[in-house]
């Protein structure tokens, strides 16, 4: 008596699908998956860095209202460095200007201070400047500062860099700011537009961020500029 086959009809594909994707449908499977996840990773970077550049220009707004408020005060901007309001006070010129803006913008006369608490996390003192116990004590008298620290910190930007500050008055170029940053150390000089020849902000002050490179580029590149 014949038996009966229990796969009659049945083609082996119908089998293996039964059983299972084959070896080349999940290799498919596979390699879209990561395109799709390569895709998501380029776009959550693009969304990061977009909310980033954001972040930095909203900061230096802020410190430019706190640098009005400074001047509405006291008359003038906060200067390029300390030692330029603070007589017989003595700092290197490295991050000169950032040092000073958030000294003075902290100040606890006429109204002050003009700005929030400085995060500790974005601050930093690169080029290990520090006040002697005199120079100190002066400092704090004459900004009346709540600060008690020697070293004359420097504010940083998300990427780790410490902001540049120019008061107007030394936008010459022979007042070139050195900037130290955890990686080297640069020169900064204030930035003009290539179309008129003249300073940006030539009655205030500039202010820049060095940007998700990192590279100093005086306000060019991917800098994020008070004047853009």
């Amino acid at each position: 008596m014949a038996q009966i086959s229990h796969t009659s009809g049945v083609s082996k594909t119908s089998v293996r699908r039964a059983c299972g994707f084959t070896l080349v449908e999940v290799l498919v499977v596979i390699a879209i998956l990561s395109v799709l996840g390569g895709l998501i990773t380029v776009s959550v970077r693009a969304v990061r860095k977009s909310a980033d550049l954001k972040i930095a220009k909203s900061e230096i707004q802020l410190l430019e209202q706190s640098a009005l408020s400074y001047k509405n005060a006291f008359g003038d901007y906060p200067p390029t460095s300390v030692s330029h309001s603070i007589s017989g006070l003595k700092a290197n010129r490295a991050n000169a200007g950032i040092e000073s803006l958030i000294l003075h913008v902290m100040v606890r006369k006429k109204g002050g201070p003009f700005h929030e608490e400085f995060a500790d996390k974005r601050l930093e003192n690169f080029d290990s400047d520090r006040l002697t116990a005199k120079a100190q004590k002066k400092l704090k008298t004459e900004l009346n500062l709540a600060w008690n620290t020697p070293n004359l910190l420097e504010y940083c930007d998300l990427w780790g860099n410490p902001f540049v500050y120019i008061h107007h008055r030394d936008y010459s170029l022979k007042n070139k700011q050195i900037v130290q940053t955890i990686d080297g150390v640069s020169s900064a000089v204030a930035s003009k537009s290539k179309k008129t020849g003249t300073f940006y902000k030539p009655s205030t002050f500039q202010i820049w961020s060095f940007g998700p490179d990192g590279v100093n580029d005086n306000g060019k590149g991917d800098d994020i500029t008070s004047w853009e």
